[in-house]
């Protein structure tokens, strides 16, 4: 998924809706987000979705 795609999907849900992420059976909050530029010649760069350690 491109961010573009992400960007399309979240603009068709509710604005006050939490993001969660699925990860070994149990879902936490999204706390934030990166940007990894690519090092790689061909490889692309990635945005990486982390969640809160409280949770």
């Amino acid at each position: 998924m491109t961010v573009a795609q992400l960007i399309e999907l979240l603009r068709k849900m509710p604005n006050d809706a939490v993001v969660l992420l699925e990860g070994d059976g149990a879902f936490a909050r999204v706390a934030g987000v990166n940007f990894e530029k690519s090092e790689t010649v061909g490889l692309p760069d990635e945005v990486i979705l982390f969640t809160d350690a409280e949770e």
